[in-house]
């Protein structure tokens, strides 16, 4: 394929192959179902995009680089490409294994992920990079001293930045855990601190105000059940913290469209249940009319003067009620562990006077949207700062900055010296 590289003044040309040795020949899969009956399962085992579990053996005692194979991430780049595997770990066939033959294992790494994969993957439903094409990947390569200066150099930068992401993760993390106290604090306690208060006999709901009610859900919703035969109706899929909102991803890369016909027709209001525990986030209201898979449930207020939707929303999403939907759940294990509606309807709620829940909900949405607006900054700025890291980590692996000049004279003399 022809390579679009650049040459740099002092730069060598070569490819792949010639800078690194492959050693996928000694990669081995091990099936999950093996991987289960390990007794003392000790040592990472890496698929394409990491680590994704424990073996009670390993293949490799070397730090050396993976780069993914195949899956969706070859295009998306959701996670690092090429990436080191240190210690004592086991391979298995979705990730290449390449150790460097004379340069820099670290400036390596960081040149592998600063490539653009796309013209050299095959396959459409399952991304492929095969070995002859990854060998035959061009590339611009300095001297074993300057890839140490640029591998020194974005060492500590790269570990600079992620510093810096990880504190924007931690402060998105406390202003969730804030988000959800707030949300367990008004739909249990109300919003006023002198009223009188009772047992409600519900552990982690603890005393709610004497004036208010307890009810089940069955009494309070009604389950709707009506089908769809337009094959154009909206799809909703996507929640989110506001509500049920419409999918956008209904081509599925050149097929056709996947159907709606029987699926559960949604009006706005409504409010809509994954029965996969494991997915109970996926709760809320529908701020559209539209259709949902079968596999959701759809619930209507029975009396508009008795429940407010907006209230039950921010009830239903909180974190404790989760706890509930696993109690009168079955199934197999948490990922498999279902809700299904009749049991659903027999969970106990809190029922405050209708005007109170109106308040509490006009409350809860100012504090949510409040939080949402910091949440959604430091996500903004945690994608400024990747964006940011892959641009330097490119431009340094490159040669379009010379690191040089960005490093003082006592580490460029500690690099010539080593």
């Amino acid at each position: 394929m022809r390579s679009d590289i650049k040459n740099v003044q002092g730069w060598a040309r070569s490819k792949v192959k010639y800078e690194l040795k492959n050693l996928d020949h000694r990669r081995i899969p091990i099936s999950s179902e093996q991987r289960g009956k390990m007794s003392d399962r000790k040592y990472d085992y890496y698929g394409a995009s990491g680590v994704i579990d424990k073996v009670e053996d390993y293949l490799f005692d070397e730090p050396l680089i993976l780069i993914g194979e195949d899956g969706e991430n070859l295009r998306s780049r959701s996670t690092s490409l090429a990436f080191l595997a240190t210690g004592k770990y086991w391979v298995n066939n979705h990730a290449h294994i390449l150790k460097p033959i004379n340069g820099d294992i670290n400036f390596m790494m960081y040149k592998l992920n600063s490539i653009n994969y796309v013209p050299y993957i095959t396959g459409s439903a399952q991304p492929k990079l095969t070995r002859k094409n990854l060998d035959n990947i061009e590339l611009l390569i300095p001297s074993l001293n300057e890839q140490i200066l640029i591998s020194t150099f974005l060492n500590r930068k790269v570990t600079e930045i992620d510093d810096l992401i990880a504190d924007k993760e931690k402060l998105i993390k406390l202003l969730e855990e804030k988000r959800q106290a707030v949300i367990t604090e008004a739909v249990t306690k109300g919003l006023d601190r002198n009223v009188k208060m009772k047992d409600s006999g519900v552990e982690w709901i603890g005393e709610i105000p004497e004036h208010w009610e307890e009810k089940r859900i069955k009494y309070l919703f009604s389950e709707v059940n009506d089908r769809n035969f337009n094959e154009k109706a909206e799809l909703l899929s996507l929640f989110t913290s506001i509500g049920v909102r419409p999918r956008k991803d209904m081509e599925q890369k050149g097929n056709k469209s996947q159907t709606v016909i029987n699926y559960k027709i949604v009006r706005k209001g409504d409010i809509v249940v994954n029965k996969l525990l494991a997915w109970m986030g996926s709760i809320g209201i529908s701020i559209y009319d539209g259709v949902t898979s079968p596999d959701y449930d759809v619930y209507r207020p029975l009396n508009k003067d008795l429940v407010s939707k907006d209230y039950f929303h921010y009830y239903f999403r909180n974190f404790h009620f989760k706890g509930d939907c696993y109690k009168f759940g079955r199934g197999i294990m948490l990922m498999r562990w279902r809700t299904y509606s009749e049991d659903f309807k027999k969970i106990l709620v809190t029922l405050p006077p209708i005007e109170e829940q109106n308040r509490i909900a006009d409350y809860l949405d100012k504090i949510s949207n409040e939080i949402e607006y910091l949440i959604d900054n430091n996500l903004t700025i945690i994608n400024k700062l990747k964006e940011y890291r892959q641009s330097l980590i490119y431009e340094a692996v490159t040669g379009k900055i010379d690191v040089r000049e960005m490093v003082g004279q006592t580490e460029q003399e500690e690099v010539s010296s080593s």
